[in-house]
């Protein structure tokens, strides 16, 4: 699999398109053997899906083989609570990928998606930082 491909589950039935260049697929862990970086990405995927079933903050979640979380949030998400919500966002994928520097995209529910803003986390320095796209 190449690197760059995106695993998707929607965080509810609605179907939105992915961002360009994307190739859509899903995973499912296997029994019985040690998790692999794919199926934990799933996992990690699904949990976030499990927290907003009626998909009111998130209506699609994304994420790369680099750990780059891609976050398509709903209309009705304002736009100062986002950094709020990356910063939460970032604290559990540290848990879950602990030692990584990380990244989440936000994006817009528009087709195209429009991206609207970049949360890293800096795993030596614990710096998180939020920029808003212009």
């Amino acid at each position: 699999m190449a690197a760059g491909t995106f695993f998707l589950t929607g965080c509810d039935s609605r179907q939105a398109a992915a961002p360009p260049g994307t190739r859509v697929e899903e995973s499912s862990p296997s029994r019985g053997q040690p998790q692999s970086a794919k199926a934990k990405q799933a996992d990690f995927l699904n949990r976030i899906r499990a927290a907003d079933p009626q998909g009111r903050t998130i209506d699609r979640a994304l994420l790369n083989e680099q750990n780059e979380l891609g976050l398509v949030l709903d209309r009705s998400v304002e736009l100062d609570k986002i950094p709020a919500l990356m910063r939460a966002m970032l604290t559990k994928m540290a848990a879950e990928f602990p030692g990584e520097d990380l990244t989440i995209l936000t994006y817009t529910p528009s087709n195209p998606p429009r991206k609207i803003g970049t949360a890293r986390l800096n795993a030596r320095t614990r710096d998180m930082t939020y920029t808003a796209e212009q």
